[in-house]
């Protein structure tokens, strides 16, 4: 089968897998209630959206930052900040983190093919181990809240699976790291030879080189390091708080907060399931309904939840996105 072929087939398989999570998500949607959903959104209203979508922008201009303080050289950011946001706009329709290689392209054009692609591993690195401290801090926090907040949805069982939960999140760290200190750039590189890779030598010492970089990069830049983690933390408040105003906006005002960062906690953890998934529409705001029957809330209630924050999420990127049609390139 020649490559023409194959890419054909793949563009087939990704536009299939995309109708299908569109029919999942409108029967989710069906088996809520139509009714419902627009009784839900009327709740919110404009202004409420607004608020969101804000709230949105802020997160992902954190992350934006984030990525920005991973480069080499500090280039133009509102060139790195749309760049980042079609990425992460891509993700949120597209499985298999393919946005990923969307800010590599864009990037690039900034800072270059080589420290594009490092810059974006470091980002999703330390991302992995922000994450993971952002939410066992919030699975903490809830306990600590729960001593002041009278919630009857809260239980210790509840609360320790979701503890031992975020403990596994750091899965994706570990994982990550194991292939940092492997030198997996470099073995990847060696395996590409045999196949015929042009200049291999040339290619394997680039490949030495960004594994040195990678593994290097908090004893070499030790301030940077920490503005990344810290300011990925931030972004990951931020979702809270959204996640927080989305539920008040829509009307559910009986959760109480500390049952709410348990789920808030159990959807990011959740949304980990979702990498080995070829579809994100619908299986999204699956697994918010599953985890809002979990914690003793309304499963639909949950489902609405996450199309809501979907809905904003779309419009916000979509909007810091295009600002790229508007940006001079910059050359390296």
């Amino acid at each position: 089968m020649d490559t023409k072929t194959r890419n054909k087939l793949r563009n087939l398989l990704r536009i299939l897998l995309f109708v299908i999570s569109l029919v999942i998500l409108l029967f989710l949607l069906k088996g809520i209630g139509f009714d419902k959903v627009a009784e839900v959104f009327v709740k919110v209203g404009v202004g409420g959206m607004l608020i969101l979508i804000a709230c949105e922008i802020l997160e992902n201009g954190s992350d934006a930052l984030a990525l920005y303080y991973t480069l080499p050289e500090k280039k133009n950011f509102l060139q790195i900040f749309p760049s980042n946001c079609l990425g992460a706009l891509i993700n949120q329709i597209i499985p298999w983190e393919v946005g990923e290689l969307v800010k590599i392209g864009l990037i690039k054009e900034v800072t270059g093919s080589e420290n594009s692609i490092k810059s974006v591993v470091l980002w999703n690195y330390i991302y992995k181990l922000s994450k993971g401290c952002a939410l066992f801090a919030i699975v903490i926090l809830s306990l600590l809240v729960y001593v002041f907040v009278d919630d009857p949805y809260f239980n210790a069982e509840i609360f320790m699976i979701v503890a031992m939960c975020a403990l596994l999140g750091y899965l994706p760290y570990l994982g990550m790291m194991i292939l940092l200190k492997l030198n997996i750039s470099e073995k990847v590189a060696k395996i590409l030879k045999y196949f015929g890779k042009k200049n291999p030598d040339e290619f394997i010492e680039k490949a030495k080189k960004m594994d040195r970089d990678l593994n290097l990069f908090r004893k070499e830049r030790p301030s940077d390091y920490k503005k990344v983690f810290w300011i990925q933390f931030f972004a990951r408040l931020v979702a809270l708080f959204s996640y927080f105003l989305c539920i008040r906006f829509a009307g559910f005002d009986s959760y109480p907060a500390p049952t709410i960062m348990l789920a808030f906690c159990a959807v990011k953890l959740g949304n980990y399931i979702l990498a080995f998934i070829p579809m994100k529409l619908g299986v999204g705001e699956g697994i918010g309904y599953v985890i809002f029957n979990f914690v003793g809330f309304s499963g639909a209630d949950g489902g609405l939840i996450t199309f809501i924050a979907r809905i904003k999420t779309l419009i916000a990127m979509g909007i810091v996105s295009s600002l790229i049609l508007f940006k001079p390139k910059e050359k390296k």
